[in-house]
């Protein structure tokens, strides 16, 4: 069995930590264009020029509002009922004076014309990390929303060989910040919310949802855009390391 490492929180108080688990998207793998520059684009290609910390405030209070929502229910939110959620939230935010059909319609198709320009990448220090925390004997795992095909993409990456449990959301019936995605990982692993360190770039699906749990999470903020000083905040993967 490996032997606990010692991980520091935001008090300095020393943890034992047994199990790393990673979201996917924005964290170990992301776009060209980072999910806000994607929004921010779309919404000015079909004509709302709104400025972009504005969409910054409003994408964060929709994403709040769905995190809510699937907190309180013992069952997992479909993706598409989480969207619509999230985009009724966003329009009402912003103002956008559309019909939320129209407003779902227009933006998928703005997006995926600019997404067509863009290429998904494993972030270049994820592999050496990964190697890294093997060797020292962590137990490695991914929590994410995404389809059942995970362990595919991941294999297509070059990622799966890294991880003892991948946990996707279509696969176990429960999305991100709900608790039972992240009670399923730490399962596999065999390990207590305590001694499990959970790394995102999602404050209210990684952060929120990993803490209600008990585990200790790590907010991952490329961009310095996620100010929150109610958790650690690493701006690189390779950060990480200097942690545990």
């Amino acid at each position: 069995m490996a032997t606990p490492k010692t991980f520091q929180d935001r008090w300095g108080k020393p943890l034992k930590v047994k199990a790393v688990f990673f979201d996917i998207g924005g964290t170990l793998v992301y776009g060209d264009l980072k999910h806000l520059d994607l929004l921010h684009q779309a919404l000015a290609v079909i004509g709302y020029k709104v400025a972009r910390d504005k969409v910054v405030e409003a994408n964060d209070l929709a994403r709040q509002a769905v995190a809510r929502r699937r907190r309180r229910i013992a069952v997992r939110m479909p993706p598409s009922d989480a969207s619509r959620m999230w985009l009724d939230h966003l329009a009402s935010a912003l103002d956008l004076d559309i019909d939320r059909a129209d407003l779902e319609r227009e933006l998928a198709l703005a997006i995926r014309q600019i997404e067509a320009r863009s290429q998904e990448v494993v972030d270049p220090e994820a592999p050496p990390l990964l190697e890294r925390l093997r060797a020292r004997q962590f137990r490695l795992g991914v929590i994410s929303n995404w389809a059942a095909d995970l362990p595919d993409y991941l294999e297509q990456k070059g990622l799966a060989k890294y991880f003892d449990a991948i946990v996707a959301s279509e696969a176990v019936g429960s999305s991100k910040p709900h608790r039972q995605i992240f009670l399923r990982g730490l399962t596999v692993v065999g390990c207590a919310p305590e001694e499990a360190v959970h790394v995102g770039d999602d404050y209210w699906a990684d952060v929120v949802g990993a803490r209600g749990l008990g585990m200790h999470p790590v907010l991952l903020d490329r961009d310095h855009e996620t100010v929150r000083s109610d958790c650690l905040t690493i701006t690189h993967l390779g950060e990480l390391a200097w942690l545990l």
